[in-house]
Order: C-alpha cells, then sequence, then structure tokens
C-alpha cells in the first residue's frame, strides 16, 4: 500500500489519540502528509447574543489544542495540516470530511459500543466506513506497540468476482503491511459446514505463507477471527468490505463492522466500491 496523505480523525473528548499514534508511525515509516481532523460540538442552549462570541471562543480553544496534539509530529518533521470543524451533527461531518479528503488512508479510533448498539445505531464508525473512498485503519490497542504479527481475514472460496478481488486485495495489503512491519502474515477463512470445507495447505498456498500461519474453522467469520486472533495475538486485522449502494447500504453489520467490539487489535479494512 502506498501511503501518500493521512486523514486522521480527532476524538475530541481525550487527550490520548490513538489514530494519532498511528498517523505519526505511517508518517515516520513513508514520509506520509498527515491532516488532523477535528469535528466537536458547538455549545447549545446559548442565547442569541452570546452564541457568535462563544462559538468563536470554542473554536479558537480546539485549533490551540490540535495545534498542541500534533506539534510532536512536527518537531519529528512531519508534513501536518489541521482542520477544525464545529456541528451539531458531528458524525455527519466526520463523513462528509471523509468523502472530501482525498487521502489514501483514514485512521481513526474504533468507539467502544455493544453488538446491538452497533446493528440500531449509525454510530460515526458506520458512517466512516459507508463514506470512506479509500481503506480505514480503526485504532483498537491502546498503546501502539511493536506488531509481530498481522491476520489477513480472506474467503478463497468466493465465486463472485468482487468477493474474489477483494480476497485478492486483503492478501496483497496484508502481505505488503507485514513486510513494512517486519511482522508474521497469519490468514483465517471461516467456511460453512464440513461439505465447504477449506483445506489449511490451500489457503497457505493462496496467500504464500506457510501451512501454521493458515487458520480455517466451521464458524461464523467474526467468531474465527476474534479466535484466531486472540490466539497468535494479532496486533492487526486487514479484512475487506464490498460496498453497498441503495437500500442495502442502510443495513449495519457485515463482518467488517461486527468485528470491531470482538478483537482486540487494529483493523484494517479495504473498501471495495459497490459495483453500479
Amino acid at each position: 500500500m502506498k501511503i501518500n496523505r493521512v486523514l486522521c480523525i480527532i476524538d475530541p473528548t481525550t487527550n490520548r489519540q490513538r489514530s494519532l499514534d498511528r498517523a505519526a508511525f505511517i508518517a515516520r515509516q513513508g514520509n506520509a502528509e498527515v491532516h488532523a481532523l477535528l469535528c466537536f460540538t458547538p455549545p447549545l442552549n446559548v442565547s442569541a447574543d452570546d452564541s457568535g462570541e462563544l462559538q468563536a471562543a470554542e473554536q479558537l480553544r480546539h485549533e490551540l489544542w490540535l495545534g498542541h496534539l500534533v506539534q510532536p509530529l512536527l518537531e519529528a518533521g512531519a508534513t501536518v495540516t489541521t482542520e477544525v470543524r464545529s456541528s451539531t451533527d458531528w458524525r455527519a461531518a466526520v463523513a462528509a470530511a471523509v468523502r472530501n479528503a482525498k487521502a489514501d488512508l483514514v485512521i481513526k479510533a474504533a468507539s467502544q459500543r455493544s453488538p446491538l448498539q452497533r446493528r440500531l445505531m449509525k454510530t460515526s464508525d458506520w458512517l466512516v466506513l459507508r463514506d470512506a473512498p479509500c481503506p480505514v485503519l480503526f485504532a483498537k490497542r491502546p498503546e501502539g506497540g511493536e506488531i509481530k504479527r498481522v491476520l489477513a481475514a480472506v474467503n478463497i472460496a468466493a465465486k463472485d468476482k468482487a468477493h474474489i478481488r477483494l480476497s485478492d486485495t486483503v492478501i496483497a495489503s496484508a502481505r505488503d503491511v507485514a513486510e513494512q512491519l517486519g511482522a508474521e502474515l497469519n490468514a483465517v477463512n471461516a467456511y460453512a459446514e464440513s461439505k465447504n470445507f477449506i483445506h489449511p495447505p490451500d489457503l497457505a498456498k493462496r496467500v504464500g505463507i506457510e501451512r501454521q500461519q493458515a487458520h480455517v474453522g466451521d464458524a461464523d467469520p467474526e467468531d474465527l477471527i476474534k479466535e484466531v486472533c486472540a490466539k497468535i495475538n494479532a496486533g492487526l486485522v486487514v479484512i475487506g468490505s464490498v460496498g453497498r449502494k441503495g437500500m442495502a447500504a442502510a443495513v449495519v453489520g457485515n463482518t467488517a463492522e461486527r468485528i470491531l467490539d470482538t478483537v482486540d487489535a487494529d483493523i484494517l479494512i479495504l473498501v471495495q466500491p459497490a459495483e453500479s
């Protein structure tokens, strides 16, 4: 993956910015430009006389704070730009910024939600993923640290062209990332029922890894990904998501979305646009 420009989404509620940590690492590794975006909710229940002045003060406060956050990157020689937006619907504002960022990668700290919340709510993670025209890295690990194993989640038994291409993209990207990190590449492939059995040697050959690094199982994909991720202590999971259009795009809950709350690793989601 060639990354020239990173859109880093800042969490306005905390000083611990996992997304910025990952962006700083990528900037060091590949000399990528970092654009840090902060969206905040303007003060509510304020009189009309005070609203303009208070809004300006809040805008300035967030701009100064963001400048403080990115200062270490600037001192390290990284190219960093910043942007502060105010919106009563900050989730939609973030999604709009993602659509127009012209970035090669979007980085966001994953928001912790229950499975029920994921199904019922259009979370900021969901909106970013649905609107991103590029890969999205959800930062989950509390500390950056060294990534020793990368796990590629694939479906080598797919018959349709879209999912075949997606698996090829996941494999190539996961291999590239693993090589850049000096990490061991593993792969996981779930199947349903014994008649659809995936032979581990076939998975290993397709991905280009050793047999012991290929993991298969008769299980739901999200369950097997969680199990293997914990077993090998993967620091990064690479998975694909085929975009959807129309009513299907309103459905919350493909595998890439469901694992956001189940695996204890960073998650790189490669979004393949829906076919017309």
